[in-house]
This record gives C-alpha cells, structure tokens and sequence, in this order.
C-alpha cells in the first residue's frame, strides 16, 4: 500500500476514484495541493484555484508569517510561489484572484465534481464556504476540506453543524470529507 505523507496525498488517493474532472481549491496559497492534485490526477479537466493572495477584512494571514517560512513572507511572495509552481499546467488551471465569497458567484448549481475547502480558518468564514460552494458541488460529488480537528475549532464547529453526521470522514493529516 502506498505511504501517504501529506495532506495533499491523502486529498488526491481520496479523488482518485471519484469523478474529478472539474474541480475547485478554495484557498491555495503557494499550491501545495493544486500541485499535488495535478501530478497525481491526469485526468482532471479544469482546475479552479480561488484565493486572493492578500488582506482583507479582519485577516492578514499574519499566523503564517512567522520567522524562518520561507515559503510566505508576503501575499506577492505566495502568489508568485504559486504562479511558478503551477506554470506547467496553466493550460488547466483557471486563477479566480478574489474572495471565495466573489468567486463563488461564478459557478452554476452542481457544476463541480468536487471542492476543496482550506480558505480562512475562522468560523464565520468556513461556515460562509460551506453554505456557498456545497451547492456548487453535483450530486453524488466530493465536499472536502483541511484542518478538521481541535486546533482549529473553528473548522471543527462549521463543518460539524453542517455536514451530516452520517456523512462525514475524517482522514490523516485533518482531511474532512463527505459524498453529497
């Protein structure tokens, strides 16, 4: 069996039998998932990768500005991490530069085959991406996300209020998941 040792991993062993050929990344930051997801998954179509690599109301991203990360000192910094990262699949990645809450409006009802969900960890704004971008996913398609668990209770609480019990499934690496 394969050794999974990322997030990201766990993400793409999880898609790979699902349909995932339109999909979206809700929060990239410098593309750790978007790269994994496209070495791993060929036959995904169209890769939507919404973030809006900087500030905004009451968020700065300040907790991962921290001494000695290299990969983000700056929103400019991951941005152009992720631009050079993702360059050889530019022809299936399509960049939505804003907030999931603008982005959003650009998707039609179930027109994803699956989302995932790794934005602003805060309650208010997971719970908003929850109710947002789940009624862009099919039936039948993948609702993921990162970070379920007590350190980010705010996850934990959003996606417990939201997601049917019966449902929900919790991986390694904090991956939460559920089949619509």
């Amino acid at each position: 069996m394969e050794s999974l040792n990322t997030h990201s991993e766990v993400l793409a062993n999880l898609l790979k039998p699902r349909m995932h050929e339109v999909g979206c990344e809700v929060g990239v930051h410098t593309g750790d998932t978007t790269i994994e997801l496209l070495k791993k998954l060929s036959n995904i179509k169209i890769y939507h990768a919404v973030d809006p690599w900087e500030s905004y109301e009451k968020y700065d991203g300040s907790k991962y500005r921290k001494p000695g990360n290299k990969k983000f000192k700056t929103w400019s910094a991951a941005l152009e991490a992720f631009n050079e990262r993702t360059k050889e699949y530019k022809k299936k990645i399509t960049v939505h530069r804003m907030t999931s809450v603008e982005a959003v409006k650009g998707f039609g009802n179930e027109s994803l085959d699956w989302v995932f969900i790794d934005a602003n960890h805060e309650y208010p704004y997971i719970k908003e991406n929850l109710e947002l971008w789940v009624p862009k996913v099919k039936v039948g398609g993948f609702v993921s996300g990162h970070d379920y668990g007590n350190k980010w209770a705010g996850i934990k609480k959003a996606v417990d209020e939201l997601v049917p019990k019966n449902k929900l499934h919790i991986e390694p690496f904090y991956i939460w998941w559920y089949i619509k």
